[in-house]
């Protein structure tokens, strides 16, 4: 009887807990179970790339913003614009505990030079660096 009493109690309390460990651990980690792997730099670099060139607001107010095509051709025009937690203090917020055991908020900071190319008011093509610092989910949505 007192052998069936600790196998119930391990089944029904501590491989639950034992799961949820391995889980949250997985998680905490940076782990993505929808891919059921953790994403490469270059994968969660073109995410961000990805977030950045859709947006319209990227530093002027009035100017046509010229897209990049792909994110292998910013990559050949910038080889080093991009990084993975290369230090200093950072301007985005710090992740709580619980967002990173439920994969909400990844540990890492991606810090991008992004050169943004568009057109002036006269129609001429210009050009300006800024500096995006971004946060990823463990699937690679950004913050």
């Amino acid at each position: 009887m007192h052998r069936i009493c600790v196998l119930a109690i391990f089944l029904f309390i501590g491989l639950p807990i034992t799961i949820l460990s391995i889980y949250f651990s997985l998680n905490y980690s940076g782990f993505c179970f929808a891919k059921m792997r953790y994403l490469s730099d270059e994968e969660r670099f073109g995410m961000v790339f990805d977030y950045q060139n859709e947006r319209t607001d990227l530093g002027r107010s009035s100017y046509n913003y010229i897209k990049y095509a792909s994110f292998d051709e910013y990559i050949k025009e910038n080889p080093d614009c991009c990084s993975i937690n290369p230090g200093g203090p950072y301007e985005i917020r710090h992740s709580s505990f619980l967002d990173r055991i439920f994969g909400y908020d990844a540990r890492d900071v991606i810090v991008m030079n992004f050169k943004v190319r568009y057109l002036d008011e006269n129609g001429k093509k210009r050009v300006f660096e800024t500096h995006f610092e971004n946060t990823l989910q463990n699937c690679g949505h950004p913050q």
